[in-house]
């Protein structure tokens, strides 16, 4: 297929005690698209954002990184990692420096960057996620809402092709979900892969725009998130529903349709 930049192919990963999280999983990631992994808690979608950027290592399977399948020594994973970012679904999990500041420049400087180009970024980042104003912030001092953009800073700053989010919505309110969804919309238009793990079908529906729908650890269905997200079948296997605005699409259109049908009659 062209255009993949990320690749899983036939993933396999074992919990301890051998129960499976991963069963021979295939996903494909095309480039400057937004994919959405559609499927139940608990179904394993945080395990495979782990292995997509080498947390993880496969009991079987490969990752591909622009067609090359990656490897797992401390080099390859400096580079696989710089290229493709994760953000947790707890921030607090990623937060650890006093400052707002000093946490997201972590990664810039462990790549070996000055502290010029390392602040460079750090303002890029804080910019981007419109947290300018937090810079010097005590990060245990800050919303839940401002830590889930300070980690997503943090991951933006190593400047990565692609950014893995595990349900980046989780825990925030309306205004909340609305600022973030917009910082992200504004990353992927300039040209940022996004993969995001969610159970909200109208998330979803509303800004990815590939789905690949996910249960007892293999992606049953991906495609256009249209045509997916139209697909009952596979829906109900992962215990989902159509997305509200897909559903009161189909409605219109069938009522449409009736009208249609009942004023051809009325006029024969």
């Amino acid at each position: 297929m062209a255009g993949l930049i990320l690749e899983a192919v036939g993933l396999n990963y074992f919990y301890p005690g051998g129960v499976a999280a991963l069963a021979g999983l295939d996903l494909a990631v095309e480039r400057g698209r937004r994919l959405a992994v559609l499927g139940p808690n608990g179904a394993g979608k945080t395990t495979l954002l782990l292995h997509l950027n080498g947390t993880l290592r496969p009991s079987g399977g490969a990752v591909r990184l622009d067609g090359e399948v990656m490897g797992y020594s401390r080099a390859a994973l400096t580079g696989w990692r710089k290229r493709v970012g994760l953000v947790l679904q707890e921030p607090d999990d990623q937060l650890f420096a006093a400052t707002v500041a000093e946490d997201v420049s972590f990664g810039p400087l462990n790549l070996g960057l000055s502290e010029a180009e390392a602040r460079q970024r750090v303002e890029a980042a804080l910019d981007a996620l419109g947290i300018s104003d937090l810079a010097g912030r005590a990060t245990h001092m800050l919303s839940f809402g401002q830590k889930k953009r300070v980690a997503i800073a943090g991951a933006l700053a190593m400047e990565p092709e692609v950014l893995l989010l595990d349900e980046p919505l989780a825990g925030l309110d309306h205004q909340g979900a609305k600022r973030l969804l917009a910082a992200l919309d504004a990353l992927a238009r300039a040209g940022t892969t996004l993969v995001f793990t969610t159970h909200d079908v109208d998330l979803a529906y509303g800004f990815a725009e590939r789905v690949a729908l996910f249960q007892n650890g293999a992606v049953i269905a991906q495609g256009e998130a249209g045509a997916v997200l139209s697909q009952r079948s596979g829906l109900a296997m992962c215990g989902l529903e159509p997305p509200l605005l897909l559903e009161l699409g189909v409605k219109t259109r069938e009522e449409a349709l009736a009208l249609v049908g009942r004023t051809k009659e009325t006029a024969l």
